[in-house]
Formats: C-alpha cells, structure tokens, sequence
C-alpha cells in the first residue's frame, strides 16, 4: 500500500494517524469543494478537529447512495482511493443508511406505518 504511495509522490505517510482520516481524506478526493466547505465551517465556529472528522462520513454516504451504496468499487474506481482500505465506521454508516433507505420506502409503499392510528 504505503509503497505505492511513496512511487506515487507522497513523501511520508504516518499510517497509524491516517488510518483514522482515511474517509476525510476519500471526501477530498471525491468531492473537493464539499470537504473545503466543510473544514472552512468548522473552521470558522471554533470545532475540534474531532467534530470536523465525524461530519465527513455525512457527505460520503449520500455519494455511496447516489452509486447504490456500493462504497468498495467507490474507492476502488479511484486512483488516490485504491490503496486504502474502506473505513469500518464507514462501511457500517452506509450499511445502516441502505437499509433505512429500504425500510422507508417498503413502509411508504404499503401506506405507511401509521396511516392505521387516529389522529390527536
């Protein structure tokens, strides 16, 4: 992995910090503008870099929803993204959101949940 990297210009990579900015670092790659914004707001209230790195698998799901949730060949179908891994937290995020997206809309199919309820 780290090899490629190197060859492809980057100079030093702290693998054990990275891995927990993986998904930042994917939003970047994907959507440039969208994580400038992101960092700039966070930037301008005065949030940890913490908060900033939890707001980043926001945008990346709605990506893997926009391409049938599949976020492996996301990362896979991308030069800078190829080498890393897909981020456990991520791959759960989009797993969940798959199947709440799933569940919304068989409910909105049948009528809705609670179309059968009176009304206060």
């Amino acid at each position: 992995v780290f090899r490629y990297a190197k060859k492809a210009g980057a100079s030093y990579i702290n693998k054990p910090k990275m891995r927990h900015y993986v998904h930042c670092y994917a939003l970047h790659c994907l959507d440039e503008e969208a994580s400038n914004a992101l960092r700039r707001a966070f930037k301008e209230r005065g949030e940890n870099v913490g908060a900033w790195r939890q707001a980043c698998y926001k945008p990346l799901v709605a990506i893997a929803a926009r391409q049938g949730w599949d976020i492996d060949t996301i990362f896979n179908a991308h030069p800078r993204l190829a080498i890393w891994y897909v981020p456990t937290r991520l791959r759960q995020l989009c797993h969940s959101e798959r199947s709440n997206a799933a569940a919304a809309a068989s409910s909105s199919v049948s009528g809705g949940v609670g179309d059968h309820l009176p009304h206060f």
